[in-house]
This record gives C-alpha cells, structure tokens and sequence, in this order.
C-alpha cells in the first residue's frame, strides 16, 4: 500500500485507488483486496477476418490437443442434432488416443501410452545414452589418458614432438584431449603404439588407492567401452528419428481430424449458431470473450530464466501474458501475446521476484484474468 498523491499517475477508475479529502491510498500487488488491473489494448491491432473468428485449426500440438478434446466432448452429446454425418466422435477419439495414448489399453503398451509419451521416452533413452558416454569419458578414460600422457612425459619430455605424435597426440598438441571422439581415437592410437612397444608400459598408484595400468590391453578395453556407448547412442537416434515420425503422423491426423471437423460443422451450421460453444469453438459472426485459465505456474528455467506454463482456455485464440518484476516494475507489463500454452522469461535479475497473469483473448475480446503466479529467482 502507498499513499494516494495527486499528480503521481495513478487514474480515476484505478480500482485499487482510495480518494478522500484526507488523502487516500493505492493498493499494490499483495495486498489484501488488490485487484488485477483489466489488460490493455495489443500494442498491435490484430487482423480482422471477414468474420471476427474463424475458428483456425491450431498448429500447435498442445492447444490441438486440448481443442480436439473439447470438439470431441460436443461430438459425443450433440453429433446426432447437429447432423454430424462424416466427422464423428468415435474419429476423434481415436486420433486423440493415437497421439495421447489409450487408458483402457493394456498397461505400458504402446496403444496405453501412444506416440507423443513414445517419443518423449525415445528422447530420455537418447539422452541416458549420452549422458553414459560422458560419465565413460570423464571418468575413466581421461583419467587413463592423463596417465598416458605422464608416461610420454617421462619418455619425451613435455614439449609436442615427433615422438609425440606418433604416440597418437596431434600435431603440436600434448594435452588430453576434450572431445569424446577426439579421445576415442586416441585410446586406439595408444593401444597401437603399447602393442608396438611393450617395454614402455607401465602402472602409476593412485593417491586415494588403486592404480592404472597404462598398457595395451586397458586402452583396448576403454576403446571397446567407447565405440559401444558411440554405438548406442546412434542406435537410439535411429528408435528416436522412428517414433518423431510416428508421432508427427498422428499429429498430422488429429489435426486434419480436427481441421475437416470444423469444415463440415460451417457447412451445419449458420456464422450466428450458437451451439458452435457446443463443440468448444467460436461463433464466427459475434464470439464471446474465451473461459479462464484456470491453472498458471512459474518454474526456474536456468540462469536468469523462468517457464510460465497454463492450462488452455476454451475459445482462446491466444493469450496476453502479463509480467512484474516487483521492485522494478511499477506495475504488470504486457510482454508477449503467444499462442501456445507456454513461455519462457528470459534475462531476469537474480534474487527478483516475479509475478505473472495470463488474459486468455480471441476476437470477442479478453476472457477472465487467470491467478497470479509468483516466483523468486536465484541469487
């Protein structure tokens, strides 16, 4: 709460503005009874149709998903009255399960999880696979290639040499290398020049216990253990390229599903109909303001970073998102107008708070404000 003075901005309809003679006072963000001031006009005027909507099919898989479900809720009840002959609720609920899986599928099948959670776990097993390779050559293998390198040390001294690269080090190069196909290939040099030269293999104790073997056969180990992580991690590139395809075809079938709905409803029903709400769309000649975003979360998305993700609000066409970052912002800034179900702040200060609300809009103008989210980011 600050006091109310005059010429400090604050306008006369501003519902959280308190006048009296004796002076007033505004309330601000977290105080009890603040009010989320209405939004502004778009800083850009969107385009107008012939009709205030069209109901355009959306591109994004998320919000197709949600709209898909909302024609297919309508289908079920209304099919029959509307006259629906081409484009029924079974087509829909099949293309739905396709893409989001089946609950009534047997459990861990892939009809039960279908393609769009298939895909996401070929990403996983890609990344696993990955991560794996890493751990190898940060692991063990740098620390036998460091030994490596201590040996050549002892024999050729630090400086690059011919004697060098023959040992397997590029030109003019003496360091461990960082890549982990760089070092890949160095374990199989190694192990050529120890095979060659037997007598100069050796074993270094480890500080904390243990030792390492500098010889040809742990190189050819390590070199071993290397090509079958490289090995897997193409394999389940190869899985993840297979069910990326798999999942963008139901995508693209649940979006011609949805998309050829829509066309067969304008053929039923007149621009003013009002039972196209039924089916979770807008009536084209006079749309009312889109439901609410019922749901709205903030997470930390690295350095300086935050993800505001919400649930869709029906008859949306897009959404106004609404920032504070409280100590330097007087007050919400409209920062982005996206059309999917997710954005991502970037460049915040450290240890600032933040505050976001989404205004779900579409041509009949803006739906409920959704709940304020809050979020400090790290110091």
């Amino acid at each position: 709460m600050r006091p109310l003075l005059w010429n400090d901005g604050t306008k006369w309809d501003d519902k959280n503005a308190y006048w009296s003679d004796a002076g007033g006072y505004v309330l601000e963000p977290g105080d009890p009874g603040y009010q989320i001031p209405p939004p502004s006009p778009p800083s850009t005027p969107k385009p107008k149709s012939k009709h205030m909507s069209s109901n355009a099919t959306p591109e994004n898989r998320a919000v197709l998903t949600a709209l898909a479900r909302q024609i297919h809720a309508g289908q079920v009840t209304h099919q029959a009255t509307v006259g629906l002959l081409h484009h029924l609720a079974a087509g829909m609920d099949a293309a739905i399960k396709k893409l989001d899986g089946d609950p009534a599928a047997a459990a861990g099948s892939a009809a039960n999880k279908g393609s769009q959670l298939l895909y996401r776990a070929c990403v996983s097993a890609t990344g696993g696979a990955e991560t794996a390779l890493a751990a190898k050559s940060d692991g063990d293998v740098r620390l036998w290639l460091l030994a490596y390198r201590r040996l050549l040390a002892t024999l050729y001294g630090e400086n690059a040499s011919s004697n060098w690269q023959t040992a397997g080090f590029p030109p003019g190069k003496t360091n461990v290398p960082a890549g982990h196909t760089a070092r890949h290939a160095l374990l199989s040099a190694a192990r050529a020049f120890l095979a060659a030269n037997a007598g100069f293999e050796i074993t270094f104790p480890q500080p904390g216990g243990g030792s390492i073997p500098v010889t040809a056969a742990r190189a050819l180990t390590l070199h071993t253990e290397m090509q079958a992580a490289f090995t897997l991690i193409a394999t389940r590139e190869a899985e993840q390229e297979l069910c990326k395809i798999a999942r963008d075809a139901d995508v693209k079938a649940l979006y011609n599903e949805v998309s050829e709905t829509i066309s067969e409803l304008r053929d039923l029903l007149s621009d003013a109909d009002p039972r196209w709400e039924l089916f979770g769309l807008n009536i084209p000649a006079h749309p009312n303001p889109p439901l609410g975003v019922t749901s709205l979360t903030l997470t930390h998305a690295g350095t300086g970073r935050a993800l505001a993700a919400w649930l869709y609000a029906v008859r949306a066409e897009y959404y106004r998102l609404f920032l504070q970052r409280v100590g330097l912002d007087p007050d919400f800034v409209n920062v982005e107008d996206p059309r999917d179900l997710e954005f991502t702040f970037k460049d915040l200060p450290p240890a600032t708070v933040i505050r976001v609300y989404i205004v779900p809009m579409n041509a009949g103008g803006p739906g409920p404000a959704s709940p304020m989210a809050e979020l400090t980011m790290p110091a």
